[in-house]
């Protein structure tokens, strides 16, 4: 009776330590966040151990696969001024240069919306010609003042473990779950083999 009991629940005992080490396993990626040291062994979870590294490759790859060949430079110079500096020109001659003309003493009687809309004329076409000039200013300025390798490899090395972890879960959370269950599966499939191998050997009799 006692070698049926052992017969069946082996599977079921193999199968919770498959399920329990692989749930381990996931959880050591950030746990514990600070190492703790038993005797001669130095432990902490994967990710907080390797923050800093991850970092610096994680950076790298950034920067070599993903903002190669000044990809940011050629961004900037892609963007257009012409609405925006069509706005700006219209707000500077009707709402700021308009009423202070016409404030002044004698000479703002003569200032009519006829004369402000040739104002608006010459203020959009003197913008739109050093739009392209400006932007080459500021996207040379931009590539030559800002590295920003250094900056993702400092926000990823101060990222909040929390906040990486709850993001990680909520992607993998189906993965992590399949990976449980495949621990306990296999621990399941092992456990009956043994017993398998067991009865064939004679180890185990009924």
């Amino acid at each position: 009776m006692e070698t049926t009991v052992l017969f069946i629940l082996t599977p079921f005992i193999t199968a919770s330590i498959g399920w329990f080490t692989n749930w381990v396993a996931i959880k050591m990626l950030f746990y514990p966040r600070k190492p703790l040291r038993i005797l001669f062994w130095k432990w902490q979870g994967l990710i907080p151990r390797r923050q800093k590294e991850m970092a610096v490759e994680a950076a790298e790859i950034i920067e070599r696969e993903i903002l190669q060949q000044h990809m940011i430079l050629h961004e900037i110079r892609r963007i257009e001024l012409g609405p925006y500096l069509d706005d700006a020109a219209h707000k500077l001659v009707w709402e700021r240069i308009g009423p202070q003309l016409k404030a002044i003493p004698l000479l703002g009687s003569f200032v009519n919306d006829g004369i402000l809309a040739k104002f608006e004329v010459m203020a959009k076409s003197a913008m739109q010609d050093e739009a392209g000039p400006l932007m080459e200013k500021v996207a040379t300025q931009f590539e030559a003042s800002v590295d920003l390798k250094q900056m993702i490899e400092d926000n990823i090395a101060a990222f909040d473990l929390d906040r990486l972890e709850s993001i990680v879960n909520q992607v993998a959370k189906r993965e992590f779950r399949t990976i449980e269950r495949l621990g306990a599966v296999l621990g399941f499939i092992i456990g009956c083999v043994q017993m398998l191998i067991f009865w064939a050997t004679g180890t185990i009799t009924f």
